[in-house]
């Protein structure tokens, strides 16, 4: 995968370039952490075609969620085995994110403001283009200081209200 994007009125939309095999109109399949349906496949000059092969460019609209550039993207049997590979890899990432980030309030954040103890700005990146959302998120980390430091506390490719959803679903947990 080179690259996915959320485009207004086609959803998800990811770039790639087949390595192997065919893509089909209809396969179901798996990048990353989403997986999806192949709904429509559009060749670089921008026509639709009902499959690709090997060494095509094509972009493939029917992902669920936009999946990080350089994922492997790998066409499955069914829609449950696309469900299953998917549900693990969201549960292995939430591990990680876990372990690396220590929840806290917002109360809590802003009381330890106020007494000195911690001078840490908890952000929320959006972005509708996995590029410029690794760019935002590594430059906003480097930014950090003496003065301040930056902790991104959740970043995501979508629309502003699904990425609050997310970040609230996940505090939940």
């Amino acid at each position: 995968m080179i690259e996915a994007r959320l485009e207004r009125g086609r959803g998800a939309v990811a770039t790639l370039l087949v390595q192997r095999g065919t893509i089909r109109v209809g396969d179901i399949f798996v990048a990353g952490t989403e997986w999806g349906r192949v709904r429509a496949l559009v060749t670089d000059r921008g026509e639709s075609v009902n499959e690709a092969g090997p060494s095509s460019p094509i972009e493939v609209l029917g992902l669920q969620g936009a999946p990080l550039p350089g994922e492997q993207f790998v066409v499955v049997g069914n829609e449950n085995r696309a469900r299953q590979i998917t549900e693990f890899r969201h549960q292995k990432q939430r591990e990680v994110q876990a372990k690396i980030s220590a929840r806290s309030s917002v109360e809590q954040m802003f009381s330890k403001i106020a007494a000195g103890e911690s001078k840490e700005l908890a952000i929320l990146v959006k972005s509708d283009v996995q590029g410029s959302l690794e760019a935002i998120t590594g430059s906003l980390t480097k930014l950090s200081g003496e003065e301040v430091s930056v902790r991104v506390l959740h970043a995501a490719v979508a629309g502003s209200t699904s990425l609050i959803s997310r970040w609230r679903g996940r505090r939940t947990r």
